[in-house]
């Protein structure tokens, strides 16, 4: 089992926010956003002109297709923390990451959205699975668990994408769940720019 390493308790300083106990099921506003950072990842690649465009896509999972932070209890009740928000709904905050990430590896002539229309020569939709920390019976918080699958369409071919990650949680604030969010996240970012890698060629495919 993967543990949130030590360097995310410097988060704790500046998110100082109790997560259960009378968090749950509030129909108050979100009175935080909490922000997550994209990996970056810098590799060593030649551009002779020819390097690929890739399309993005991130769908969620019913129940997932939103920008509060979420819990799974038991009895697989699946409910959120009052007062605490992403800054946009799961999946077009993880397709701004993951793009960026995949941005920052210099592989790519240009990496796109969804609502892109250009024709691109790389093609990943990824459908969220898992996008929550999960609970005991008391309701509180012992694990995040990142989740996304899919498939990348390169060299005229479809090809299963499987990214998992999971981090424990040492305590009950919410600044240590988000540090275990952001954890799990460039997990499944190394995963991502691993898999890309060893399925696809770096070059375009026309040049091929």
């Amino acid at each position: 089992m993967i543990r949130v390493i030590n360097f995310f308790g410097v988060l704790t300083l500046f998110f100082g926010v109790t997560a259960c106990s009378g968090l749950l099921d509030s129909d108050e506003p979100a009175e935080r956003v909490y922000w997550l950072e994209s990996l970056v990842v810098q590799q060593v690649v030649a551009n002779d002109g020819s390097l690929p465009s890739l399309a993005v896509s991130v769908r969620a999972a019913p129940g997932l297709d939103t920008d509060r932070l979420l819990i799974l209890g038991p009895g697989a009740q699946l409910n959120h923390y009052a007062a605490a928000s992403w800054p946009d709904n799961i999946p077009e905050v993880l397709e701004s990451l993951l793009r960026t990430t995949l941005e920052s590896t210099g592989r790519y002539s240009r990496v796109s959205g969804a609502s892109d229309s250009r024709s691109t020569d790389q093609e990943l939709e990824l459908e969220i699975r898992e996008f929550y920390t999960l609970a005991n019976e008391s309701e509180n918080a012992h694990m995040v668990r990142m989740a996304l699958r899919g498939y990348v369409s390169c060299a005229a071919s479809d090809h299963v994408i499987v990214l998992e990650a999971a981090a424990d949680i040492d305590d009950n604030r919410l600044s240590r769940i988000v540090a275990a969010y952001q954890y799990a996240l460039h997990e499944v970012s190394r995963q991502l720019v691993t898999r890309l890698a060893d399925t696809c060629t770096a070059s375009n495919p026309a040049d091929s």
